[in-house]
């Protein structure tokens, strides 16, 4: 769908949710889906998205709208979902041709993101520690409640599991079809695939560990604000170990010089208001390698796009590293100071 179709059906959904036809509406970014910002004249501002067709279905967005709404009622900080004018979560409009399911959420000012993935990946950004302690305190608050929450009724969304990270068909796609890998890359890949399915079926979606995550919690999708962090962006929410969103968190600092610093930090952070068990940390190896491994799902599903050629050109050649590393019981390349650092704070 064109950007002037997709801006004229953001000028379609104002009506639904009571904005003003006069309202601004300016194109923010498009990935899976796009959004849109919109700033009515009463001096509200909103972020609209229009979701990709036939990529979630109803329930899969109503769930994750009620999850946001839920989190956001005991206390976590995320956007707040708007209700259309007869009381729904979201709306379904149609224009030109084209038919989007369409959500609004109030819009965060003076905010921006906590850092860069390129630039993280590239060991350019000079990241702050105590924002990723902050980090690991948010994640941690989050979990918190997570485990006390039941799923709400009609419960619909994807499985950050054994299968979802590195079954058949994997949530963000398989791996193995990326095309630019070599031969002998794709028998690594599949051989790390198996050893790490197997392990993770292992450790199990045992309750304690395991439970609803945001499923995409770098810090581009946690905002710097005037009131401290918040959480956006639940399109990938599920369920999964608890440890996936703070290997999420690390994984594009993972090659760079401030890893175990921030690492360091995040779990300081985290354990503030959640302690690992054993069983977690013994898997953050299986699990960063899950999380590797599905950006390169991610790019061979998106074939030419600009961040799939970002993977496939400095990501892969990571990944296979850290693929060999795991296949072969050594230590993970992030991992190869880590006593050192820890001697240097004892």
């Amino acid at each position: 769908m064109q950007l002037e179709t997709a801006h004229e059906l953001a000028g379609v959904a104002l009506a639904e949710f009571g904005l003003a036809p006069e309202s601004q509406i300016s194109f923010v970014k498009y990935r899976e889906n796009h959004v849109f910002r919109v700033d009515s004249p009463a001096g509200s501002s909103f972020a609209l998205k229009l979701h990709r067709a036939g990529y979630r279905t109803d329930e899969e967005i109503l769930t994750e709208l009620r999850h946001i709404s839920e989190l956001r009622a005991r206390g976590i900080s995320v956007p707040e979902a708007r209700s259309t004018r007869t009381g729904e979560l979201y709306a379904v409009v149609s224009h030109g041709g084209h038919t989007r399911r369409v959500s609004v959420v109030g819009w965060i000012h003076d905010a921006e993101p906590s850092g860069d993935a390129g630039a993280a990946f590239a060991g350019e950004e000079a990241a702050a520690p105590e924002d990723f302690t902050a980090m690991g305190e948010l994640l941690g608050r989050l979990h918190r409640v997570s485990e006390s929450m039941e799923p709400l009724a009609g419960f619909q969304r994807g499985a950050w599991d054994a299968d979802g990270l590195a079954g058949h068909a994997p949530l963000w796609g398989d791996p193995l079809a990326l095309s630019t890998l070599a031969a002998e890359e794709r028998a690594l890949l599949e051989h790390a695939m198996k050893r790490l399915r197997a392990d993770l079926t292992e450790l199990g979606p045992e309750p304690g560990t395991y439970g609803m995550i945001h499923g995409d919690s770098t810090p581009e999708n946690v905002l710097k604000t005037p009131t401290g962090l918040m959480l956006i962006d639940f399109d990938d929410f599920g369920t999964g170990w608890y440890l996936f969103d703070l290997v999420t968190a690390l994984f594009f600092y993972t090659p760079g010089p401030q890893y175990q610093v921030l690492e360091q930090a995040l779990l300081q952070g985290y354990e503030k208001e959640r302690v690992l068990s054993d069983a977690e940390r013994g898997a953050w190896d299986a699990l960063m390698l899950g999380r590797a491994l599905s950006y390169l799902g991610w790019a061979a599903e998106r074939p030419g796009d600009e961040a799939s050629l970002f993977i496939e050109h400095s990501v892969v050649p990571w990944v296979l590293r850290l693929a060999r590393a795991y296949c072969d019981g050594a230590p993970a390349p992030y991992a190869a100071d880590a006593e050192s650092l820890k001697e240097t704070t004892l």
